[in-house]
């Protein structure tokens, strides 16, 4: 690691603060152009704001019109509150999304201290990664995921014979939790591979616990799923496992795996042994010196 991983917890936590106002002000510029932008931009030049229709309304007729399984569904507020609510809601998370590059960016660079200098030249494709798994999960939600899910759940209003009014609340607040659960659920991966690049996360430990890393992905996807129905749980897990799978794969490929350090030693210190020189041999017809310390005793002195 560098040297720049030598700081305190504060300074850790002071600039977490730093890029988490960041990542909050672009959120915040971002749903406010969603919620004033006109729909139509030639109103702006032309100074004419009498027939003025903001774009965030023009995307809630596009989401309702995509989703809604039915033409005969209704959505109906149930208190005044309940269009300001969505209304803020489909702007936040509008701008959330578009927010994505900015958190991508913010989140490498706060984990980047942890890895070493030939690895933080991934910024630029941690961000493209980012935005795409991100985008990949909130696509799959709103075109698969959302819309089976409406449908599994408006047979069982049809089934009963209810009118279909609905909650334009509960409506949108499905779509947000499917679309943002679904898209953060899916950079999941992601944050395994800075895990094990920065050497806090081992391959072959993801390898040994796969059984258990399913179990607790149908947890989390149960939670996430905007319906209790097993089906749609399958429909966001099985995507997910697959794209688990494939980060498994590639992290294989270039992770190698570290040497077993005791192995390694007992290796080197075999070879030295090996290379060692035989020692002299020993004639028989060498004399060994006297150093005085022979046990024989000493001949007679001749009188």
């Amino acid at each position: 690691m560098s040297e720049d991983s030598e700081q305190s917890i504060w300074d850790h936590l002071d600039e977490l603060a730093q890029r988490l106002r960041i990542i909050i002000l672009s959120v915040v510029i971002m749903t406010l152009i969603f919620a004033v932008f006109p729909s139509d931009p030639s109103v702006i030049w032309r100074l004419d704001f009498s027939e003025n229709r903001a774009l965030i309304l023009t995307i809630m007729e596009i989401v309702q019109n995509g989703l809604l399984p039915n033409p005969d569904v209704n959505l109906i507020a149930f208190n005044w509150m309940d269009t300001f609510y969505i209304y803020i809601l489909v702007s936040v998370i509008l701008g959330i999304i578009t927010s994505v590059p900015v958190i991508a960016y913010q989140l490498f660079k706060f984990i980047a201290p942890a890895l070493y200098p030939n690895e933080r030249k991934w910024v630029v494709a941690f961000t493209v990664s980012f935005i795409a798994l991100f985008s990949l999960g909130a696509v799959y939600a709103y075109f698969i995921l959302l819309p089976t899910t409406f449908k599994v759940l408006y047979g069982f209003v049809f089934q009963s014979r209810v009118i279909p009014f609905f909650s334009v609340k509960d409506f949108y607040n499905m779509v947000a939790v499917g679309m943002l659960g679904s898209g953060i659920f899916y950079t999941f991966p992601l944050v395994l591979f800075l895990l094990v690049q920065a050497d806090l996360l081992e391959v072959s430990t993801l390898k040994r616990n796969r059984k258990q890393f399913f179990i607790v992905m149908l947890i989390v996807t149960a939670i996430l799923t905007p319906d209790p129905t097993p089906f749609t749980m399958l429909l966001m897990s099985i995507p997910f496992y697959v794209l688990f799978e494939g980060t498994i794969q590639i992290l294989s490929r270039m992770k190698k795996p570290k040497p077993d350090l005791a192995l390694e030693e007992g290796i080197r210190a075999s070879k030295e042994f090996l290379e060692r020189p035989p020692p002299p041999e020993i004639s028989d017809d060498y004399d060994i010196p006297d150093d005085g310390l022979s046990s024989d005793p000493p001949p007679d002195d001749p009188q």
